[in-house]
């Protein structure tokens, strides 16, 4: 038997980690935007698959992915035990059989032959097993077709319609590279077409997408060979050199474009949203992109995938997370608009309100303002300007009751003086004429004439001689008796008791013609 049967040529100790993996060659060259070239990838894989045929031969149960595969002192990679544990990071969970997903417990021959055809998917497209997986011939048209055969047979989800067979799967892969790897040990390649019952295997339920899926996403690397690999002649073991990922500078929105194209590619009906306890469909990538971008579904809402009976929530996927992520922004986004909108809606309702009662309350205090000012001139009428009302104040007829009755009220409130020192004031003498006054009555002397009560009080002159200035309003009252002025009131406005007094004592020196009865005249200046 070959040296590559012997696991125990694997020379590390079981608890040593070394450091190179097959999971840091291919994030070095996806660091670096490519891929690792076929050959690479089966002189890599062939030894992996002998290792693994021989430890399930003794009866081992194992977790197979890129980062438990390590190199050993003699240049083959092959299953390290230490590392061959459940995985967490989400590109190695991929290569995992669906079965290993949902029991999370290791597994047997058809699994390592699902998690081999993972790495070797992986290794020449440059992305996981998973939804949204193109044929490696849309990536690579250079890629041989046999490659695509081997890799539906190898990855159909369904543990009972795989193969199990990884010496025939060594085989099959070494023959797509017979100048590049050291040969496995001989086995029966119809193995890969049925179960180990017997059965055909099942293409159908392949991970692999139709052969009729067409991509429009252009290569995004040529297939070359991986640095750090170096590929040995026939019968020699490769030499894996360390590899340093560098970092280059990804587009995320054309990566975003990229996984939507192929997600999009794949158009079975193999996923079952599970939101509210309530299973939604089944829906294709596209369908399922859709409800995402609508909001009906979130990243907290169960994808179930048919095909592999995989269940986590979509923000758990690494294929729909980034949608689930840009739906999730957009909401976000909407909201602080809405929010936004909110705020400036009660900010224009408070203005208009505080306009509305900034108005009423500038009217209440320009009306009180009016209606005090009306109350004051009011008030200043009352007691001062006598005179704005003729019937009230002009007693044209020279003493009638209507008249008499004005002048009471008027004078009561009158202001700037009530008569001379020494005099009585016209109110006093209203007050002290008890005879009946009638104009034009039979008994006792005529009334005088307005002409003959007006005639003394025509001169003005003594009004500005007292000092009364040209704006001031003058009222005088006079009660005449027997020609003389026996009871005098003077209201000056505005009011002025000096000019008051002096008109007072000017008016009762003045003289009208005798009559025993008593006379009123008010005359304004």
């Amino acid at each position: 038997m070959s040296a590559l049967a012997a696991p125990s040529t694997l020379g590390a100790s079981p608890g040593a980690y070394p450091a190179q993996t097959f999971r840091s060659l291919l994030d070095a060259r996806r660091a670096e935007g490519g891929r690792l070239g076929l050959d690479d990838v089966i002189a890599v894989l062939v030894p992996v698959c002998v290792d693994l045929k021989a430890r399930h031969d003794r009866g081992e149960r194992v977790f197979v992915h890129p980062s438990a595969i390590t190199s050993g002192p003699d240049g083959l990679m092959r299953l390290h035990p230490s590392l061959a544990v459940a995985p967490q990071a989400a590109r190695d969970r991929a290569a995992l059989a669906p079965e290993l997903v949902k029991t999370n417990a290791p597994g047997d021959a058809r699994a390592s032959v699902f998690a081999v055809g993972a790495m070797l998917y992986e290794a020449v497209t440059g992305t996981p097993v998973g939804p949204g997986m193109r044929r490696p011939r849309d990536v690579d048209p250079n890629l041989p077709e046999a490659l695509e055969l081997l890799l539906g047979k190898a990855l159909v989800a369904d543990p009972a319609g795989r193969p199990d067979d990884l010496g025939a799967l060594a085989s099959a892969m070494h023959h797509l590279a017979p100048m590049k790897s050291i040969p496995p040990p001989d086995a029966d390649l119809s193995h890969l077409d049925q179960t180990n019952e017997g059965q055909p295997v099942d293409v159908r339920m392949s991970l692999l997408p139709p052969v009729d899926v067409q991509f429009s996403i252009p290569p995004s690397a040529a297939s070359a060979p991986g640095p750090g690999v170096q590929i040995p002649k026939q019968g020699a073991a490769p030499v894996i050199a360390p590899v340093i990922a560098s970092g280059v500078t990804r587009d995320p929105t054309r990566h975003l474009a990229n996984l939507k194209a192929r997600l999009e590619a794949d158009t079975r009906p193999r996923y079952v949203v599970n939101k509210d306890r309530m299973d939604h469909g089944p829906f294709n990538a596209v369908e399922v992109l859709q409800q995402i971008a609508s909001h009906a579904f979130a990243g907290g809402d169960t994808l179930r995938d048919e095909l592999t009976g995989v269940s986590q929530k979509l923000d758990e996927w690494e294929e729909f997370a980034p949608f689930a992520e840009h739906a999730r922004m957009h909401r976000q986004i909407a909201q602080e608009k809405k929010e936004v909108a909110k705020v400036e809606s009660a900010e224009k309702k408070a203005g208009v309100a505080k306009f509305v009662v900034g108005g009423i309350l500038a009217f209440a205090i320009l009306a009180g303002g009016g209606m005090y000012v009306l109350k004051k001139v009011g008030e200043r009428k009352d007691g001062g300007d006598l005179t704005d009302d003729p019937s009230a104040i002009d007693l044209s007829n020279g003493g009638s009751l209507k008249g008499t009755k004005k002048a009471t009220a008027a004078g009561g409130k009158g202001g700037g003086g009530a008569g001379y020192v020494g005099g009585m004031s016209f109110e006093a003498a209203l007050a002290s004429n008890n005879q009946e006054i009638a104009i034009g009555g039979k008994n006792g002397a005529p009334d005088l004439t307005d002409a003959q009560l007006g005639a003394p009080m025509k001169s003005a002159s003594f009004i500005s001689g007292c000092g009364a200035p040209d704006s001031m309003k003058v009222t005088v009252k006079v009660a005449v008796k027997n020609g003389r002025a026996v009871g005098v009131s003077v209201y000056p406005n505005p009011p002025n008791p000096g000019v008051a007094a002096c008109i007072d004592k000017h008016v009762r020196g003045l003289g009208w013609p005798s009559n025993s009865k008593m006379d009123f005249v008010t005359t304004n200046y």
